[in-house]
């Protein structure tokens, strides 16, 4: 909340002030940084020897691994450093802008993990000299100017991922140093590099990323961006061999894998070596300007899978060549085009040879779309169904194609009509806020998939829910508001298409975005009477009444989550054990033994998540049939349950608490009996006890996220070889 999203800006909001504004607080890293809106500057905060003193005891007594904190403090002095330095905790985080070589004298004794100064944008060759020596980790992404060796070294040898966004330019010398980074490095603010520069930085131990490039003149560089990615947006030209060369990457037909490039750089010879790789590549080009007809028609004959992020219109010619590719494969083959292009920037649906085209090739997935013109409508109408042959030899037409426009905000009833003279695999239309109920009644009979951004269902639109297919799935994502009435004429219409017995496939879901701010006792009534499968997401509030109106509910399935579903009351928890038909809860806390029993039976979906359970409860989850996962579970106190671990079905034959963070010795001596390893996600031991019950154990248990211990502690680990734990040097030595 305290951080600068831009440290070299004195009018930057911080990350916090940015989420409260509803802007993402990160921006991606490919040179498309939105304009921060502007802040008055803050009065710096004086930090006095007493309150840096204050602050370092009270976080240390709270947790040994607590974060100690003055990020609106922007410049001290050497006395009060030296109190901050005394902090042995996780992070110490300081809003420094200036670093003078003695306050920097006295933070490189500290005794912290970590260091992060976010507002430093650079250090003098004295103040560098110093920070040197600092012991722990060395975090200064708002680096503009770095111009020592020996610093960037200290950087380097951070075993985690290294980020300088700010960065703007680096010599042979800093280049060779950060190039010794194991854990990944990322220059993003670096543009143009001289040729030796980019020599230096081909050497890169680790990965390399270099987002916001305009100049790459290195062939060995180009196969050392050649990761699992490609990032390259601002490039401004390639050759053939470089193209080659990253082309190199792997993993680039996957789903985590890309070439992201701007279309400017892709010439035909670059589109050829692009086109005659033998593997698959997602290829992404960004920017608006149209891509030259001879380079689309080479990759669009490609096996690339093509996405062109900014385009928002394409020219008669494009479109009529992606259209007759499209038709070529298609006679070659008899079967439906292998054609693949991306335009998640495309605006309009503007012609029936767009519509008909776009749907072959992108499945109609435009979240950039806000306007379909009556032509296109018309000819995606006209799409044929699918069409399969029957156990007697007849055909038999299905549903066909998805209909994903998240940006569309408007649909007139004659565009619907015309669009919906087919039947549709799915609809999605989240961004549809109103619409007729003529329109209405359309999409939920053309679908069996029915996806719709309304905020409020008045009476009169619920009636439009009448005659759905029996097979049908439901979802208002945004829905913040429904009237028991409403809810009471939805309900009745949509039961009315419940198939009878194990066959019942309605689903009706609200709130997955918005959430559900409360649910009265009057609507839980009249949802109860549903008959199908009834998810109800992000409840804030849930009253004991609404809970006890639920317990009626009448339906296959019941599922909840939110807030009010993380810590149910005891009352609401002993009410809902009762639901009948299948129970599906976002618990975080179990306290009630009835609902533990209940929940004991099922899938594991209720208890996924949970991070306390009861002693009582606990023991009854102990007796649960099936595989047992609890992998947010953070205290380990119940016998039943580690004996539940041992003896029973565990995922993957393992025992996996990595959330645990406090065990008893008894539940230890039990995990250590069986014949499983144990991933258990201590962060502290100081209790020799347990360290012999864990260093007892007859397989390997793990400790990867062991942070502190005390020597004794430390002496019984350096002995117990079935104990498996970070370097033991690196351990904190709690007294």
């Amino acid at each position: 909340g305290d951080i600068p999203a831009n440290p070299l800006s004195h009018t930057s909001p911080t990350f916090g002030e940015l989420i409260r504004m509803g802007i993402a607080p990160g921006s991606p890293l490919m040179g498309r940084e939105l304009p921060l809106p502007d802040v008055s500057d803050r009065v710096p905060e004086i930090l006095s020897v007493e309150q840096a003193r204050e602050g370092v005891e009270k976080t240390e007594a709270e947790s040994p691994f607590g974060i100690l904190q003055f990020s609106r403090t922007h410049e001290i002095t050497p006395e009060v450093a030296g109190v901050l330095a005394e902090f042995q905790g996780e992070m110490l985080i300081l809003g420094l802008r200036t670093l003078p070589p003695e306050v920097a004298l006295a933070l490189a004794r500290s005794r912290a993990s970590a260091v992060w100064l976010h507002s430093l944008t650079s250090v003098s060759p004295e103040s560098a000299a110093a920070l040197v020596k600092l012991p722990g980790h060395l975090i200064l992404s708002g680096l503009a100017e770095l111009d020592s060796p020996p610093l960037a070294a200290k950087l380097a040898a951070r075993p985690k991922a290294l980020s300088f966004p700010y960065l703007r330019n680096i010599t042979p010398e800093i280049a060779d140093a950060l190039a010794k980074s194991k854990g990944g490095l990322t220059l993003a603010g670096l543009t143009d590099l001289s040729p030796e520069v980019q020599e230096r930085l081909a050497n890169t131990v680790g990965p390399l990323s270099l987002p916001n490039l305009t100049t790459l003149d290195s062939l060995p560089l180009s196969g050392k961006l050649a990761a699992s990615f490609v990032l390259l947006p601002n490039v401004r030209s390639l050759s053939p061999q470089q193209m080659q060369r990253l082309l190199e990457a792997r993993f680039q037909g996957s789903f985590f894998g890309g070439v992201y490039l701007p279309q400017t750089a892709v010439t035909e010879e670059v589109a050829k070596v692009l086109a005659g790789n033998p593997r698959i590549i997602n290829l992404i080009l960004v920017g608006k300007d149209s891509l030259p007809d001879p380079v689309l028609k080479t990759l669009v004959q490609s096996r690339v899978r093509l996405t062109l992020q900014d385009v928002e219109a394409l020219s008669e010619t494009q479109i009529r060549l992606i259209a007759d590719e499209v038709a070529d494969r298609e006679s070659r083959s008899g079967v439906p085009t292998s054609v693949t292009i991306g335009l998640p920037s495309l605006r309009k649906l503007d012609s029936a040879l767009l519509a008909e085209t776009l749907a072959k090739v992108t499945g109609l997935n435009l979240p950039g779309v806000t306007e379909i013109s009556p032509e296109a409508a018309a000819a995606l109408g006209r799409l044929a169904d699918r069409e399969v042959i029957g156990p007697g030899r007849e055909m038999i037409r299905f549903p066909s194609g998805d209909l994903v426009l998240p940006g569309l905000r408007e649909l007139s009833d004659e565009t619907a009509r015309l669009l919906l003279k087919k039947r549709w695999n799915r609809i999605s239309l989240p961004g549809l806020e109103t619409v007729s109920r003529d329109t209405l009644g359309l999409l939920v009979r053309q679908t069996e998939n029915l996806t719709l951004g309304l905020r409020i269902l008045q009476p009169e639109m619920a009636e439009a829910f009448e005659g759905m297919p029996s097979r049908v799935r439901i979802s208002f994502p945004f829905m913040t508001e429904l009237s028991p009435d409403s809810a009471q004429i939805l309900v009745e219409s949509l039961n009315r298409s419940v198939l009878p017995g194990p066959g019942n496939t309605v689903f009706l879901t609200f709130g997955q975005i918005a959430g559900f701010a409360t649910l009265s006792e009057d609507l839980a009534v009249e949802l109860a009477e549903f008959e199908g499968n009834l998810a109800i997401n992000g409840l804030r509030e849930l009253p004991d009444e609404s809970a006890a109106a639920l317990e009626q509910f009448r339906g296959r399935r019941l599922s909840l989550s939110g807030p009010a579903i993380e810590r149910l009351t005891p009352e609401a928890a002993e009410t809902l054990a009762f639901v009948r038909g299948d129970l599906q809860l976002g618990l975080r806390e179990l306290s009630s033994v009835p609902l533990a029993n209940r929940i004991s039976s099922q899938t594991s979906e209720s208890i996924r998540n949970l991070e306390i359970v009861s002693g009582d409860a606990a023991e009854e989850l102990s007796l649960r049939a099936g595989v047992l996962d609890l992998q947010g579970l953070t205290v380990l106190d119940s016998p039943g349950l580690a004996w539940r671990f041992v003896e029973g079905s565990t995922p993957g034959g393992r025992i996996l608490l990595p959330a645990v963070t406090s065990i008893t010795v008894e539940a230890a001596e039990i995990l250590a009996a069986g014949e499983k390893p144990v991933d258990l996600g201590l962060r502290v031991l100081d209790s020799a006890e347990l360290a012999r019950a864990l260093g007892n154990s007859r397989q390997v248990v793990t400790l990867q996220r062991l942070q502190a211990a005390t020597p004794e502690v430390i002496e019984i680990l350096r002995n117990a070889d079935s104990i498996k734990t970070p370097p033991l040097q690196s351990l904190i030595v709690l007294p």
